[in-house]
């Protein structure tokens, strides 16, 4: 069981996504209505797997929208060993975001 953190402007690279495993970075915004909605079913991810889940304001941290090409919101980005295996974009469902993290597990 993993735990939702909320990315505080720590070394991205070194602190979130070269972990070992899976990393689930949420590109979000506060006034974005489906990420909010994603939020509480992140939390449930977060119960019932090991993979780690990092959420990121782009509002406060402008500099990964362009790092990641991120295009609306909200964008899921799914990190193995520090490398990008797979990108979801839009509100997922808890069964889609499990069946991802189980294909890349």
């Amino acid at each position: 069981m993993s735990s939702v953190i909320n990315y505080s402007g720590e070394d991205f690279e070194n602190e979130t996504v070269s972990q070992t495993g899976l990393t689930l970075v949420d590109f979000y915004a506060i006034w974005c209505g489906p990420c909010q909605m994603l939020e509480k079913v992140l939390v449930e991810v977060s119960k019932n797997s090991n993979c780690k889940i990092v959420r990121i304001d782009v509002d406060d941290y402008p500099k990964f929208g362009s790092k990641f090409k991120i295009r609306g919101l909200p964008t899921l980005i799914l990190f193995k060993e520090g490398k990008i295996v797979e990108t979801l974009n839009g509100f997922k469902t808890f069964d889609e975001i499990m069946e991802k993290i189980n294909l890349h597990n």
